[in-house]
Parts: C-alpha cells; sequence; structure tokens
C-alpha cells in the first residue's frame, strides 16, 4: 500500500493536488483528508518503535524534523484498575513525548512538511498543547513559529512557546476566535499553516498512536479518548480502519468519546442524535478541551456511531480527582483533560457497557506540568498551611454558599483563582463531611446549600468577630 498523492473530501469525496495541505473542500466546504490505496506489496513496518516508524502508511516528506517523538508506553494499570474495578485497564502514555503531549506527532509530521516545501515561517493557532509542540520543532530547524493564543492559555504551555522563542499574539477569549486570525494571517503573510483544525497533516500525526497500540497489545475492546475539537477521536478511529483495511488487523475497538460537563458540543449531540455538533457553551477548566465550535466534531460523532461507542461528559471535579488517582495508582501526571477517559470509568452507563474482562485503553495526552490548576496546587502546598488560613477559607467559602445554592465552580470563580479547583473541592468536601454543608443532583452536577448547623457556625464566627 502507499498512499495517495491527492487529499479527499470527507463530505463529497473531490480529489484535490497536495501543494499544499489544506483543510477545506473547494466545491462543498468538507474536510480534507489523506487516503490510501493498493500499491505494490503489503505494508511493513521496520527501525526502533518510534512516529517514523510508520512512514508508509505517512505523506511524504523529504526533510525529517525530529525530537525522538513516538514509541510511548501502553503501561498496564494494575493498582488502577483494582481500585476502579476493571481487570484489564491500559493507559497510553503520551506525556512521554518531547515537549510531554501527543500533539509532538503532528506537529513532527507538519513542521517537517513545511520544511521540505522551503516555508520560513509558520502560523498556528493554538489552546496550548500544540503551540508547544510546534514551536520546538520549528526551533529546530529554525522556522519562525507565530502563534496565535486566546486569553486563557495555561501557564506551564505559555512557558514552553515562550522559551522556544515563538512570536505569541493573544485573540480573544476562545479557540475559535484565534483560528479565524490564523486564516487571516495565512493569507495575508502567506506563512504556513500549522494549526490543528486547518492542517490535514494533524490527523495523519495523531492516527499513528493507533499502529502503536496494535503493535504494542493488539486491538483493545475499548479505546477511550478526551474530545475538544473532536480531531483526536477521528484520528484515532481512522488509524484502525486503516489497520483494518490494510490487513493488519481483523477488527476494530469501539471507542469512547469524553467532554467536560461544562463544554460538551460533541457529547451533547450525540445524545440527541444529531449528526453534527451542538454550538456549546466553553465552561471548563479543562484548556485543553474546551472547545465550544469543534470543527471535528461531525467526523467525531460519526466515529463514535461506526464503532457502536459511547459519548459521555464528566465534571472538572472528575478530571481532577481522577488525575490524583492516576498520579497516585501509576506515577503518571496527566492535566485534567487527560485525566477525563479514566475519570469516565467511574459513570454508570460506561460501566454497565464495558464487560468483565474487556481490555481498555485510556488515552493519557498530555502532563500535568503543563497547566496552572495543578501547578498552583502544588507550589501553595509546599508547606502546610496554618490553622487559621484554613479555618478563614473554609468560613469564606461557607459565606458564599450561605447567600444561595451554588455550584463548587462557581464558587473557584468567586474566589477569583487565589486556589485551586482541586482545592476548593477538597474544602467542599471537608465542609460536607462535618455537616456544614449538604449536596443534591443537578443534572451531572451537585447543588451546594448550607446546612442549619452550617448557620449556627456562621451565627457563632460573628458573635466571636464582635467579642474580639
Amino acid at each position: 500500500m502507499s498512499l495517495r498523492p491527492s487529499l479527499t473530501c470527507t463530505k463529497c469525496g473531490k480529489r484535490h493536488a497536495p501543494e499544499n495541505p489544506r483543510q477545506g473542500c473547494g466545491e462543498c466546504g468538507g474536510l480534507l483528508e489523506y487516503t490510501l490505496e493498493p500499491g505494490s506489496g503489503p505494508v511493513s513496518f521496520s527501525g526502533p518503535m518510534t512516529f517514523w516508524r510508520y512512514r508508509p502508511v505517512l505523506p511524504r516528506v523529504t526533510k525529517t524534523v525530529t525530537l525522538g517523538e513516538g514509541g510511548t508506553p501502553l503501561q498496564r494499570a494494575k493498582r488502577l484498575s483494582e481500585s476502579l474495578g476493571f481487570e484489564n485497564l491500559y493507559l497510553k502514555d503520551e506525556t512521554r513525548n518531547p515537549t510531554s503531549s501527543f500533539k509532538d506527532r503532528s506537529a513532527a509530521l507538519i513542521v517537517s512538511d513545511a520544511a521540505s516545501r522551503g516555508y520560513d515561517s509558520l502560523i498556528c493557532a493554538t489552546n496550548g498543547n500544540h503551540g508547544a509542540s510546534v514551536s520546538a520543532y520549528a526551533a529546530r530547524v529554525d522556522i519562525q513559529c507565530n502563534l496565535i493564543v486566546p486569553k486563557a492559555v495555561d501557564l506551564g504551555k505559555l512557558a514552553q512557546m515562550m522559551m522556544y522563542d515563538a512570536k505569541i499574539v493573544e485573540a480573544g477569549d476562545s479557540i475559535e476566535e484565534a483560528i479565524a486570525r490564523a486564516q487571516r494571517l495565512e493569507e495575508e503573510m502567506g506563512w504556513y499553516q500549522a494549526t490543528t483544525e486547518l492542517n490535514p497533516l494533524s490527523v495523519e500525526g495523531l492516527k499513528t498512536i493507533s499502529y502503536e497500540i496494535v503493535e504494542q497489545r493488539g486491538v483493545p475492546d475499548w479505546v477511550i479518548v478526551a474530545m475538544g475539537s473532536g480531531a483526536t477521536m477521528h484520528s484515532i478511529w481512522k488509524g484502525f480502519k486503516e489497520m483494518e483495511a490494510l490487513g493488519l488487523t481483523g477488527e476494530k475497538p469501539r471507542v469512547i468519546g469524553v467532554q467536560a460537563t461544562g463544554c460538551s458540543p460533541i457529547a451533547g449531540a450525540y445524545d440527541k442524535g444529531l449528526s453534527e455538533p451542538e454550538h456549546g457553551r466553553g465552561d471548563t477548566v479543562a484548556s485543553a478541551i474546551r472547545v465550544s465550535e469543534p470543527i471535528y466534531g461531525e467526523l467525531a460523532l460519526r466515529a463514535l456511531r461506526e464503532s457502536r461507542g459511547l459519548a459521555v461528559t464528566v465534571s472538572d471535579e472528575d478530571m481532577v480527582s481522577a488525575g490524583k488517582d492516576i498520579a497516585k495508582y501509576e506515577g503518571i501526571f496527566a492535566e485534567p483533560a487527560s485525566s477525563a477517559p479514566v475519570a469516565c470509568l467511574k459513570l454508570d452507563h460506561v460501566r454497565n457497557a464495558i464487560s468483565a474482562g474487556d481490555s481498555v485503553v485510556c488515552l493519557v495526552t498530555s502532563s500535568g506540568l503543563k497547566t496552572d490548576d495543578i501547578l498552583s496546587s502544588l507550589t501553595k502546598h509546599r508547606k502546610a498551611p496554618r490553622l487559621g488560613s484554613r479555618l478563614a477559607t473554609k468560613e469564606r467559602i461557607l459565606r458564599i454558599i450561605s447567600q444561595q445554592p451554588t455550584h463548587g465552580y462557581a464558587i473557584w470563580k468567586e474566589l477569583s483563582g487565589e486556589m485551586t479547583l482541586g482545592a476548593v473541592y477538597q474544602h467542599l468536601t471537608d465542609l460536607e463531611v462535618r455537616g456544614l454543608v449538604t449536596s443534591t443532583s443537578e443534572g451531572k452536577r451537585k447543588l451546594l446549600g448550607v446546612t442549619e448547623r452550617g448557620r449556627r457556625v456562621l451565627k457563632a464566627l460573628d458573635e466571636l468577630q464582635v467579642l474580639l
């Protein structure tokens, strides 16, 4: 088998010449992607287990830019399995890539293509991980990297971009605004377009994760992936479909896509039987999947349905908690979005769908060292806080709840980011255990209220302040 020297529209099937990788079909506006066709013989992979082992199924480049990406471990999560009640749980640990993210796969291929075509500048809109990766690989071959980022970018990812000498411009509050700006600059400046959602090579890079999983342990029963733009879900499914078409496997896994409760345009559409994603809100601390208008949403929905899979949502609190479990039981430090696949394993409908003995692979996409929420938590807890400060924090939280019933995320926002979201939830747990706060289910979130005992405590604190 060999790769066709053309791009094919996923909607109308029209072929396009690949003078430059581009996202949209000129005929119908559908997404373009690379396709495979029969060649002179069967596909075989040789060399060490790295990204470039899969050259036979990747678009051709004349210059290879590499930092040692790919070949990440598929770790059997024995202790985590036991804590969750599963027998065969595996973690595909993409934090082992050079910039600690799975996006290094896409970046290696994209920057190799840019270098092969003779570009000296590229443009990329990013929520964080992809921009950090692209800037690292661009630095490797002295290509100027211009990044467009929304306001809320994790500090660790921004630090990587700056250290790799990228030029960074802030554009709006959302990734959608950044993408629109990147498109305009591509046209105005003639720069190479490296944005995940606008370059089909992104999918080609990410599909190699599926190839690796199969070579490492065969086809699993389930693969669970966090979803933002939908590109990762589509890429993983594309990889498994290609391997079946190439005769490398005789089956495909079922897939589960996970989104944040506060930003779930794909999962919402799946639940309603829609073929296109909804226009959702972007209310989640998991910046890597904070995408309210997912460009690859339609293809992600197609992958979920073709695989007879599931689309689910988890709360920010659940992601933070799952991240702690992954670190505690398996020694992998994952960012909140990367913990979403493990978090969903506690949902009843997911547990009911997975049979005893099924093999399950959770994709851990990026390191927790890149995220503000976890970094702040580590920094603030190097020294144990005094009792007085702990009491003052709990009192503030209790007073916020006493004004009106509310949610944990709303409390964190009212505190203006003075502590991590995880710390807020820990205080809430303590207050509930002590009988000062009560919680009731409101959809998929907890509505918090103050108990009578909590009101007595606040009254006692008021009297104490008067005496002092």
